[in-house]
C-alpha cells in the first residue's frame, strides 16, 4: 500500500539552529571586474644614479682606390686600411634625477573580463535561528516501497481536509548538498583606502644600456685617389646603482565591482536542529 499526498501547505517552519560541517565554494568565475578611481601617491627624497658614465666606441676603416693614367700606361689599385677601435669615456659621477620626489598615478576606470578565482572551504559554520515561510509540498508518496497491514484489507481510500496545528522535529541532517552554480550576481566594495607604506631605500643592481646606430660612410674624391671612410659607432651607458631614498606610498580605490559572479557550492554535514512546524494543511490524502 502507498500513501499519496498530492499537496501540503506548511505556514511556517521555525529552525532553532543550523550547523554546517563544511561549505566548499569554487572555482569562482567573475564575468566582469571594474575598478574605479584608482589612485597611487608616492613620495621620496629623489633618485640618484651612482657612477653614471657613457662610453662611445668607433670602429673605423678607410677604403682607397688609386688610378694613374699616363700616355701609353694605365695603372689601378685598391685596398682597405683598418684603423681599429677608438674608445672615449665620459664620466658624470653621481647624478640626482629631478621629478621623482612626488609621483602620482590616477586611473579613472580599469576593466577586466573573465576572471577565475578560488576560495578556501569554510568549516564548522554555526548559524542562528531561521524562519522559513509559505512552504508547499507536492506529490509525496509514503513510503517509497509501500506498506502492508496484516489481517486488514482496505481498498482505495481518500481523506480530505486533513490539518495539523503544529509539530516538532528534533533534528534534520543532510550529509551532502551540492549545487552546480550559485549566482552571486553583482558585488561592490566602496571607498577602499589601503594603509600607507614606507621603505627606507630602494636600490637596484648595476644597469648597462647599449645602442648601435647605423654605420656612417664619408666619400672623398681626389681625382686619381678615391677615399671612403667608414665609421661604425657604438654607445654604452653604465650605472653602478639606482638608489631611491625614503619612499612612502599610499593607495586609494573609489569602488571595486564584481559582476556576473558564479560559483559552484557544496555543503557537507548540514544539520537543522529544533524544527517547529506551524499549521500543516493537507487538502487530500489518497491510500492505494
Amino acid at each position: 500500500m502507498f500513501t499519496t499526498i498530492a499537496e501540503a501547505d506548511i505556514k511556517q517552519l521555525g529552525i532553532g539552529a543550523i550547523s554546517v560541517g563544511q561549505v566548499g565554494i569554487g572555482p569562482i568565475k567573475i564575468g566582469h571586474l571594474v575598478v574605479s578611481d584608482f589612485e597611487l601617491n608616492a613620495a621620496g627624497d629623489g633618485a640618484v644614479l651612482r657612477n653614471f658614465r657613457v662610453i662611445i666606441s668607433y670602429d673605423m676603416s678607410i677604403e682607397w682606390r688609386l688610378r694613374l693614367e699616363v700616355p701609353g700606361v694605365a695603372a689601378e689599385d685598391s685596398g682597405t686600411v683598418e684603423l681599429g677601435i677608438q674608445n672615449f669615456e665620459v664620466g658624470f659621477g653621481d647624478l640626482k634625477l629631478p621629478g621623482l620626489e612626488n609621483l602620482k598615478i590616477k586611473i579613472d576606470s580599469l576593466n577586466v573580463d573573465n576572471i577565475a578565482a578560488a576560495a578556501a572551504p569554510i568549516t564548522n559554520l554555526e548559524l542562528g535561528k531561521a524562519v522559513a515561510e509559505q512552504i508547499k509540498i507536492q506529490n509525496v508518496k509514503l513510503p517509497t516501497q509501500g506498506f502492508t497491514l496484516a489481517g486488514l484489507g482496505l481498498g482505495a481510500l481518500k481523506v480530505g481536509g486533513v490539518g495539523v496545528p503544529a509539530a516538532n522535529l528534533d533534528s534534520f541532517k543532510i550529509g551532502r548538498l551540492k549545487g552546480d552554480a550559485f549566482p552571486l550576481g553583482q558585488m561592490s566594495i566602496g571607498n577602499l583606502s589601503l594603509p600607507s607604506a614606507s621603505i627606507a631605500d630602494i636600490a637596484s643592481q648595476g644597469v648597462d644600456v647599449s645602442a648601435v646606430p647605423r654605420p656612417k660612410a664619408f666619400h672623398i674624391d681626389l681625382g686619381c685617389l678615391d677615399l671612403t671612410i667608414k665609421v661604425n659607432p657604438k654607445a654604452a651607458a653604465h650605472i653602478d646603482q639606482l638608489l631611491i631614498h625614503n619612499v612612502s606610498a599610499s593607495t586609494s580605490i573609489g569602488k571595486i565591482e564584481l559582476r556576473d559572479v558564479v560559483a559552484p557550492y557544496e555543503l557537507l554535514n548540514l544539520t537543522l536542529a529544533q524544527l517547529g512546524i506551524d499549521t500543516i494543511s493537507v487538502p487530500q490524502v489518497s491510500i492505494a
